[in-house]
């Protein structure tokens, strides 16, 4: 079987991840993985090291046609049998591939939890009934793909995954490089600077909790993006500096994890299925989350390791918070339910099977 993984930007975020995973892992199945990508970033430095053979072309709607067609010349001159999109817009160029290739399925991962408009709406009424198959990582992600007019029929729920680790470590590396004493409390947040993570809501929230706790605490934001100077610019005005780091982007997350004592989201919304949160869990961090995309599914369905309070409301954050901080039972309890939870429902391994069938 030869799949090519069609994705616009081969960034660095959870979608690039999902490709990721599934190129290194599907080939012991029987597939033969090619990747096309139009903006370069990361992930296509990684298909290159990987010898994943690839293909850039343009994606933007100017020239929707020509990247049909070429799309549909290089699966034939491959051989490739499956496009497998990672967004609603690669989702319509691959399915208008097919007007020249007639021998190719399109498979359809919706990564997100946004409701479209009417013009997006009658994109998928009129393409998805075309697609071989339609992904959503989680039960919302579903509900949300039919409300924007998805084909019932085509969605298969298959959550993002990721390989268990059986002995979760822990790690004194990065208390010791933010000076941090044995008495404060560590938390972690892996999130790009973007609108949709929160990321001032949790300002608020840290400072809610500094005026109900005389316990020391930090909080170490991993991430980098646009809103990075805004977001130190209010640190600095709420008097947090101390109780909020800001350690940019780093490529030692584990390290990260390790260290910390409780996994933070504050996202408002367009979160499908967190691959930072399914990363804690599997380092055995209790969440605190927000309401908002497959959130409550990873915390509270099927298995409680975490708690999920509404976006927006910074008391009841602030409170979970303080919970997990007074009560070292209760985080030992939920760190064990999150590790078996990741064993259990979230095994990248059966997942990436689950993947690999909807392509027959």
């Amino acid at each position: 079987m030869k799949v090519l993984y069609l994705i616009n930007y081969a960034g660095k975020a959870g979608m690039e991840k999902y490709v990721e995973n599934l190129v290194r892992l599907l080939p012991a199945a029987g597939a033969e993985c090619y990747f096309a990508y139009n903006l370069h970033g990361e992930l296509a430095d990684k298909m290159a090291a990987a010898g994943v053979p690839s293909l850039r072309v343009e994606l933007e709607w100017r020239c929707a046609l020509r990247a049909a067609r070429t799309l549909a010349d290089y699966c034939r001159e491959n051989g490739i049998e499956v496009i497998h999109a990672q967004c609603s817009r690669e989702n319509i160029l691959a399915i208008l591939a097919m007007r020249y290739n007639k021998n190719i399925r399109v498979v359809f991962t919706n990564h997100f939890t946004q409701r479209c408009g009417r013009l997006w709406r009658m994109l998928y009424r009129r393409f998805t009934p075309r697609n071989h198959a339609v992904i959503a990582v989680c039960q919302e992600g579903r509900d949300v793909l039919i409300a924007n007019g998805c084909c019932p029929e085509k969605i298969t729920v298959i959550y993002n995954g990721i390989e268990p680790d059986p002995h979760p470590r822990r790690s004194t590396a990065l208390r010791r490089e933010l000076g941090l004493g044995d008495d404060v409390f560590l938390m972690a947040i892996l999130a790009r600077f973007d609108p949709e993570k929160g990321l001032d809501f949790l300002v608020r929230a840290l400072g809610r909790l500094k005026e109900r706790t005389s316990r020391p605490f930090c909080c170490a934001v991993a991430g980098d993006g646009p809103l990075m100077d805004a977001i130190r610019s209010q640190i600095s005005a709420a008097g947090l500096t101390e109780e909020i780091r800001l350690l940019g982007y780093r490529r030692d997350v584990p390290e990260i994890l390790a260290s910390s004592q409780l996994y933070l989201c504050s996202s408002s919304c367009n979160e499908a299925l967190s691959f930072a949160i399914l990363e804690a869990m599997n380092a055995a961090l209790p969440l605190v989350v927000t309401d908002v995309g497959g959130n409550r599914d990873l915390a509270e369905t099927d298995g409680v390791c975490g708690t999920v309070v509404p976006y927006g409301d910074a008391d009841a954050f602030a409170g979970a918070i303080q919970a997990y901080m007074d009560d070292p039972e209760l985080r030992a309890r939920l760190s064990a339910a999150a590790t078996e939870k990741v064993a259990r429902r979230f095994d990248l391994n059966k997942l990436a099977l689950d993947v690999y069938h909807t392509y027959f």
